[in-house]
């Protein structure tokens, strides 16, 4: 699928490998540039017809607009089909905690997607069964969620005002994990640089995750 030119039997056979096939399939980085830029020229080509008056331009109209109605379908059904693949690799993930999980065929906003579903994910598993297993009722899982996912996006950026933090550098992808604390930390890709609690960094770097800098 080399330099890709989104048709409508592109399309098709981007759908049918979906559908057919269980990983979720590599696409071109320009996919959804591609996808626009094609729903646009479409687009175009319809509002020339509706000001044109004879015959033959309107065949060509609803033949656009058939066009379009099958293309928007095709879209709906690729999104609903990879969707539904992160979900069940998020659910994998969080359950397991692998590092061998494969996010490469998922195209940078998808990524985003699924690194934000992991976190509600691996949030809901500290509240409710971390929970449960010290005993405790679960707690109201929606707010501590969202709070989480938030710390999660600054936790580079904190430090804490009673314990000088040490910074790393993630020389692995490290999936999130639960501290003492029981916050939910991660997860890392290599190359991420953090500051975190010396006891942590102690510990990732003796398991070679990371590196101190």
């Amino acid at each position: 699928m080399d330099n890709i030119k989104i048709t409508l039997e592109t399309l098709y056979d981007i759908l049918r490998n979906e559908k057919k096939r269980e990983d979720l399939q590599k696409l071109e980085n320009t996919f959804f540039i591609d996808v626009v830029s094609y729903l646009r020229e479409k687009q175009a080509l319809l509002k020339e017809k509706e000001n044109d008056d004879n015959l033959f331009a309107a065949g060509e109209k609803d033949k656009i607009e058939y066009e379009l109605r099958s293309i928007k379908r095709i879209i709906k059904e690729i999104y609903e089909k990879r969707e539904k693949k992160m979900i069940e690799i998020a659910l994998n993930k969080s359950k397991t905690g692998s590092d061998i999980i494969d996010t490469s065929s998922m195209l940078r906003e998808e990524k985003e997607f699924y690194n934000n579903l992991l976190k509600i994910l691996d949030g809901s598993r500290r509240e409710v069964l971390l929970r449960l297993y010290r005993g405790e009722l679960p707690g109201f899982i929606p707010k501590t969620i969202i709070q989480e996912v938030n710390k999660n996006e600054i936790l580079a950026e904190k430090t804490d005002v009673n314990e000088e933090m040490t910074k790393i550098e993630f020389i692995h992808p490290t999936p999130s994990f639960v501290w003492k604390d029981m916050k939910v930390y991660g997860p890392y890709e290599k190359g991420d640089k953090i500051d975190i609690f010396p006891e942590v960094a102690e510990l990732l770097v003796r398991k070679k995750r990371a590196e101190k800098i």
